[in-house]
C-alpha cells in the first residue's frame, strides 16, 4: 500500500471521527437535558442514555487523537519541508510554538471561565431539594401515594421528585447499598437486591407520612386506633423506638414525635431543633471549620462520607452530654 493511500485511509477516518464528535457535542449540548432537575426519562435518544453518549464520544475523541498522531507521522516530511520554506532558520522554534500553543487551549478555557459556578452547585445531587417538576407532579397526585402507581419503569430520582423524598433516605429506608445509582429503574433493583414493590410503597407510604406529617400523611388502617387503645403505654412506647429511633431531648423534649434526621435537615436546623451548637455538631462529624451550617446532610454526606447513623450517634452523645 502506498503511502498517499495510507493518508486517504486515515483522513477518511478522520473525517467520520469529526462527524462523530461533533453531532454527539450537539446533542448532548442542546437537545438532553442534564442535571438533577431533569427526569432520567428525557435523558434517553435512541434508547441510549446521556451519559452512554458521553462515553460514545469519549471513545471516537481517542480514537481521533491517534489518528492525528498517524496522520502527522506521514505528512512529517511535508510539514517539516513547509516550515523550513516559510520560516529559514527558526522553523524548530515555531514548531515547538505550535505545540505549545494547542497545549495552552485548555488552561485558556479554564482561566475564562467562572469559578465555582453556582448554576453547577447541585449537580449531581438533590440535597433534598424540590425541583420545578416535582412541583409539577406533586399538583398532580398531591403526596399521596394513593394516586401515584408504582412500577417497575420508575428510577429512584422519579420517584424522588414526585414525592419529595430524597433518593439517600429511600435507600436507606429499604437497606440498599449506599453507592446505589438514582437512575436506576425499580425493576433493575428489583431483579440486582429483591426489592419487593409492595414493601416498596409500604416503605415509601412511611417516609411520606414522616416528612409531612400534618399535610400529607396517609390515614392510617381502620383497626389502627381500637388497637391503640388495647396496647398499654409502655409496650406502645417501646414497638415506637424499635420501629423508628427518635430523639426527644433538648428543645423538642415535649414533642413525642421526637427529631426526624433527614438527608434535606441542615447543620443549623438540627442545631436549631436539638438545642446544640450547629458548629459544634459539625465538628464532631469531622468537617471542617469553614464548612457551611446551611448546606443540606445529603450533600455534606457524600463529599466527607458519614452516614446518617453516624449523625445520629453524634447528637446521641451531644445530648448525654
Amino acid at each position: 500500500m502506498k503511502k498517499s493511500d495510507w493518508k486517504y485511509f486515515v483522513d477518511t477516518l478522520l473525517f467520520i471521527c469529526i462527524f462523530g464528535i461533533s453531532f454527539i457535542g450537539i446533542l448532548m449540548a442542546f437537545f438532553l437535558p442534564k442535571g438533577p432537575a431533569a427526569l432520567e426519562s428525557e435523558k434517553y435518544f435512541l434508547g441510549l442514555h446521556r451519559h452512554q453518549w458521553g462515553d460514545i464520544h469519549l471513545y471516537i475523541s481517542l480514537a481521533f487523537v491517534c489518528l492525528v498522531i498517524i496522520h502527522l507521522i506521514l505528512a512529517w516530511s511535508w510539514i517539516k519541508g513547509k516550515a523550513k520554506t516559510l520560516f529559514k532558520q527558526g522553523w524548530h522554534t515555531v514548531l515547538t510554538l505550535t505545540v505549545l500553543i494547542s497545549c495552552l487551549v485548555l488552561v485558556l478555557f479554564w482561566a475564562v471561565t467562572p469559578k465555582n459556578s453556582q448554576k453547577y452547585a447541585d449537580y449531581g445531587g438533590r440535597a433534598g431539594g424540590v425541583s420545578d417538576k416535582s412541583v409539577v407532579l406533586g399538583e398532580l397526585i398531591d403526596k399521596d401515594l394513593g394516586e401515584v402507581t408504582i412500577t417497575g419503569k420508575l428510577t429512584l430520582e422519579e420517584i424522588a421528585y414526585i414525592t419529595g423524598i430524597p433518593p439517600e433516605d429511600i435507600i436507606d429506608a429499604i437497606g440498599l447499598p449506599s453507592r446505589t445509582r438514582h437512575d436506576e429503574t425499580l425493576g433493575q433493583l428489583r431483579k440486582k437486591h429483591g426489592v419487593d414493590m409492595v414493601e416498596f410503597r409500604e416503605i415509601l407510604t412511611d417516609l411520606m407520612n414522616r416528612s409531612y406529617p400534618e399535610k400529607d400523611a396517609l390515614p392510617p388502617p381502620k383497626e389502627a386506633e381500637p388497637q391503640k387503645e388495647e396496647v398499654p403505654l409502655m409496650e406502645e412506647s417501646r414497638h415506637e423506638e424499635e420501629h423508628e429511633p427518635k430523639l426527644t431531648r433538648g428543645r423538642l423534649a415535649e414533642d413525642a414525635s421526637g427529631i426526624l434526621i433527614t438527608g434535606r435537615t441542615t447543620l443549623r436546623q438540627l442545631g436549631e431543633q436539638t438545642g446544640l451548637s450547629a458548629r459544634t455538631i459539625a465538628r464532631r462529624l469531622g468537617l471542617p471549620a469553614h464548612v457551611s451550617l446551611n448546606e443540606h446532610l445529603g450533600r455534606l454526606r457524600r463529599i466527607y462520607g458519614f452516614s446518617m447513623q453516624d449523625v445520629r450517634d453524634v447528637i446521641t452523645v451531644l445530648l448525654e452530654e
